[in-house]
């Protein structure tokens, strides 16, 4: 009993009494008193809940002591006091929360707010190794007397006598709720492994973002709820549950959303937003509530939530569920979308494999070998798949026809409309005078190929005989020829490109080759390359090759072309296939 004030008035009056000397009432107020705190005591070590150990403890008081109210205030972890008990005070009162008083010992009215506010005369702290766990106040008396020294050293004593329980009761209610902080984060986790598996075997972006909202809404209870995305410039719409006809924003520029989006630590209220289109919008489809998804600091997203219906307040647990959610709808989204990338690369790299075979298959094997000449070509690409070609056509009576072809666009499109180039070549090719011959392939490109299709084609039919060539040029780079005396011409008799005007013409062109003479046929792909420093290669550098090639072999004349475009471009590379076909006449 050492410690407890009532205890020892108890024993003074019974001194008292034994001495003949004693106030009968005084003694049977002590016994009272006495046995009031045995009976606390005993209540208070049967392991009542910290609910019942605060409202034994409260009805002790108040019985003992007549007083017309009182209350028993908890200490919280934030360091504010907020009933826990209470008899005679009216609603709301008990819901109210209080700082806690700064002085020692106990207060009478005046020495706190909290006393006012509750209408308490007293108010004692209940302290436990040095830390006040509670406070007990009361209200005035029924019979309107005041407090007495006595009656406060009664007080003391409940206080004293209530500490270790409520500090025990206070550890069992955190262990508890600890508890069940720890069972909702286990089915948290239950419920994010779940999905988790359902989302990443998903490959479907509606149904990936209709299990999130689905889970998210269940979870939650919130009636409504919608997805933004983060995408170039702001956030974009991306899907929404409950909203019954109502449609937010499709796009928000970033400016508008970020600066909230960066103050927002957990579940905002959406009325935390700027005032602007997503605010509104959010309003009218009632959603009240905005939850950020972030990684490495920076918003990838947002949900928009609707009210719950219970009207329960969101939970730390609650936000870092919906945080993991989000991310994982995220991460399953971005995983749909490298998958449709993959499967798009995988199609165009099968494209280009058939580009390729086309190619290949459309080049000549051989170069022929014509009496008198000597004949040499290649063809790089300066991507995977190019969109040049040549070709070195046999005519009868030694003749042989030369082609070399840029065809519009890449990839398989190209490869299709050079392959169809090449078949009506080799039909039509010796059947018609070449002006005749450039007139029919053209009305049948365009009769079937796409209107922007079309091709620069150069076609020479070359006589070994007399060194004749007569040739067509429809709109391709007219080819360079360098005389053995070192005159210079360039082939341009023709017409336009292959395949956009119906009824163009193609007068033919001709010119005599004697021994010694070089014709270089090219693409725009050797003389449009550029430098580092952006200039062409352009048409004196090309006729200077064939200068000073002039006494080697078409196949070195080639060489030497290919070497010094390559040289000129440097670090640069290629911006366009490169193809050529020489052509020497060869001394006698």
């Amino acid at each position: 009993m050492t410690g407890f004030p009532a205890v020892f008035e108890y024993q003074r009056a019974l001194e008292a009494f034994r001495r003949g000397h004693s106030d009968a009432s005084a003694v049977l107020k002590s016994m009272s008193e006495l046995i009031s705190l045995l009976d606390l005591t005993t209540t208070l070590s049967s392991g009542s809940s910290t609910g019942e150990i605060l409202d034994a403890a409260l009805l002790t008081v108040l019985g003992e002591l007549a007083a017309t109210r009182g209350v028993l205030l908890v200490r919280g972890e934030d360091g504010l006091v907020r009933i826990r008990a209470a008899r005679g005070v009216a609603a709301p009162v008990p819901q109210a929360s209080f700082a806690a008083p700064t002085q020692d010992g106990i207060l009478r009215r005046g020495d706190s707010a909290i006393l006012d506010a509750l209408g308490l005369e007293v108010l004692c702290p209940v302290v436990k190794a040095g830390t006040t766990l509670a406070y007990l106040g009361l209200g005035p008396r029924a019979e309107g007397t005041p407090y007495s020294e006595h009656d406060l050293a009664f007080l003391r004593s409940v206080a004293s006598c209530a500490a270790p329980p409520i500090e025990n009761g206070l550890i069992h209610d955190e262990l508890r709720q600890v508890n069940r902080r720890l069972s909702a984060k286990v089915f948290q986790l239950r419920n994010l492994f779940d999905i988790s598996r359902e989302l990443t075997s998903s490959f479907d972006e509606e149904s990936i973002k209709n299990v999130v909202l689905g889970t998210l809404m269940g979870h939650l209870l919130v009636s409504r709820c919608a997805l933004f995305e983060a995408v170039e410039h702001g956030f974009a719409f991306a899907h929404a549950r409950g909203l019954r006809g109502a449609e937010p924003p499709s796009f928000v520029a970033a400016d508008t959303v970020l600066p909230a989006l960066a103050s927002v630590e957990q579940i905002a209220p959406a009325d935390a937003l700027p005032t602007g289109p997503l605010r509104t919008s959010l309003e009218s489809c009632r959603l009240a509530w905005v939850v950020p998804i972030s990684q490495g600091g920076r918003p990838h997203g947002f949900f928009a939530l609707g009210e719950r219906a219970s009207g329960v307040p969101f939970s730390d647990e609650d936000y870092e569920f919906v945080l993991t959610l989000g991310r994982q709808a995220l991460s399953a989204l971005e995983s749909v979308r490298l998958h449709r990338i993959r499967i798009e690369k995988e199609r165009q790299d099968r494209e280009l494999q058939i580009a390729r075979e086309i190619q290949r298959s459309l080049l000549p094997r051989v170069t022929p070998s014509v009496p008198g000449f000597d004949l040499a070509a290649e063809s790089r690409s300066c991507y995977e798949v190019g969109g040049d070609y040549f070709d070195f056509l046999p005519l009868g009576d030694g003749r042989v026809g030369l082609v070399i072809a840029d065809v519009s666009g890449k990839g398989t499109p190209a490869s299709l409309l050079m392959a169809s180039v090449h078949a009506s070549l080799q039909a039509l090719a010796g059947s018609a005078r070449p002006a005749e011959l450039m007139a029919r392939l053209n009305r049948f490109l365009c009769h079937n190929t796409q209107a922007n299709k079309y091709v620069t084609l150069f076609y020479g039919e070359l006589s070994p005989r007399d060194g004749r060539l007569v040739y067509v040029n429809a709109g391709h780079v007219p080819p360079y020829l360098v005389s053995r005396d070192g005159a210079r011409a360039r082939l341009t008799e023709g017409g336009t490109v292959l395949g956009l005007l119906e009824d163009a013409a193609f007068p033919e062109g001709e010119v005599r080759m004697h021994p010694g003479d070089v014709l270089a046929v090219v693409t725009d792909g050797a003389t449009e390359a550029r430098s580092p420093g952006d200039e062409e290669f352009g048409d004196e550098r090309l006729f200077a090759v064939l200068e000073a090639a002039a006494g080697r072999g078409a196949a070195d004349t080639l060489r030497a072309l290919e070497a010094a475009v390559a040289a000129f471009t440097g670090e640069a590379g290629c911006s366009d296939d490169l193809t050529a076909l020489i052509v020497k006449a060869a001394n006698a």
